[in-house]
């Protein structure tokens, strides 16, 4: 099994959205080159709260980031600890959120932008701090990184589709624009990410209503999609619905990290 992986998270992407117009990943799920499950993301449908479900496999109520207006450090043990502890290289591109859940909080924009530590728990980051930093940038940036050096995991975590939502609503062709942007970038990416050994996942945190909020326990604010590329999983579509609480242990096997006693069992399929 590979053990590298690069996350991409889609901020905001909505999972009739993700069918209908990311059509490259879709062609590997078709192709037998990619497994592909529909997510119902956890509650509250909000970012914060979700990037630390993501990321520990619990629950909001377990964890205490339970809306986007809490700024501190997860006190839980999540994926980048683990991955320090392992001795694995991290690299992470997104927005300041992440680096005040794992970094430091709160974000000092004249000196955290940028994050070169190995004593950390993240050993380099860039983080942005505007919602309409543009998601090519970020892409370009990563391979960037990725070109000087070796990373066990890549983190990117583009906004633009989440910001477009807001904006516009997730019915608007601004919306849909977004998200047909993030996929021509990432069928120019993910064949280099293959090349050089890597797993690819791409998910999201969230969905998006067509009045531009998320946060509730509509289906349009829940439901997202996951794509796995690896050899090690079963390719195609997968009636089998996930929730968010599986991106952790889905990580940790990639990795292969141990996952913590308090995750749920993994659900997704992998070949024997």
């Amino acid at each position: 099994m590979h053990n590298k992986t690069v996350f991409v998270l889609l901020d905001g992407l909505q999972s009739e959205y993700a069918k209908e117009h990311l059509g490259y990943l879709e062609h590997l799920c078709e192709k037998q080159r990619a497994a592909k499950y529909e997510v119902l993301g956890e509650l509250p449908s909000a970012s914060r709260p979700m990037y630390e479900t993501i990321f520990t496999g619990l629950e909001a109520y377990e964890h205490g980031i339970v809306n986007n207006g809490i700024c501190r450090l997860s006190n839980q043990q999540h994926l980048f600890k683990m991955l320090h502890e392992a001795h694995k290289k991290s690299l992470t591109l997104a927005y300041y959120w992440i680096s005040e859940l794992y970094i430091s909080a709160p974000f000092d924009k004249a000196k955290d932008v940028y994050h070169n530590d190995s004593s950390s728990c993240i050993d380099q980051g860039f983080f942005y701090y505007e919602d309409v930093f543009p998601d090519n940038h970020l892409y370009s940036l990563s391979s960037s990184f990725m070109e000087k050096e070796n990373y066990d995991f890549v983190f990117i975590h583009p906004m633009s589709i989440d910001d477009a939502g807001h904006r516009f609503g997730s019915g608007s062709k601004e919306y849909a624009k977004t998200v047909m942007d993030n996929d021509k970038q990432l069928s120019t990416y993910i064949p280099k990410w293959i090349e050089a050994g890597y797993n690819v996942v791409v998910g999201a945190d969230h969905g998006m209503s067509q009045n531009g909020y998320h946060g509730g326990n509509s289906d349009e604010q829940r439901r997202t999609a996951l794509y796995i590329i690896s050899n090690d999983v079963v390719c195609g579509y997968h009636e089998k619905e996930l929730t968010t609480l599986q991106m952790a242990p889905l990580l940790c096997k990639l990795l292969g990290l141990k996952p913590t006693k308090r995750m749920k069992g993994l659900e997704v399929a992998f070949n024997e």
